[in-house]
């Protein structure tokens, strides 16, 4: 029964090809920094790079476009699951 239990507290991770897409995501997001700030020496920061990416994928979601930026979701009773799209049906292909 305990190993049963640690197999259900055991956290939910992306696998490589979703930890890719959202270093895709990041990287996009850094370029944009760098090119609003005038900055090219701008550097790695997530606290401001997750929140703007965030912010972006909320905007687009709330203007009906589909957006692929997968995430762990955790729901208030400590259960995971992974969200891979968030917004709209448009596909944006």
């Amino acid at each position: 029964m305990a190993e049963e239990k640690n197999i259900l507290e055991e956290e939910l991770e992306l696998n490589d090809e979703q930890a890719d897409r959202n270093d895709e995501i990041y990287e996009g997001v850094m370029e944009l920094c760098r090119l609003m700030s005038e900055n090219p020496e701008l550097e790695w920061n997530m606290s401001f790079l997750g929140e703007i990416a965030d912010c972006a994928a909320s905007i687009l979601a709330r203007h009906g476009i589909r957006v692929r930026f997968p995430a762990v979701v955790t729901n208030p009773d400590g259960s995971q699951y992974i969200e891979e799209y968030i917004g709209g049906e448009e596909s944006g292909e």
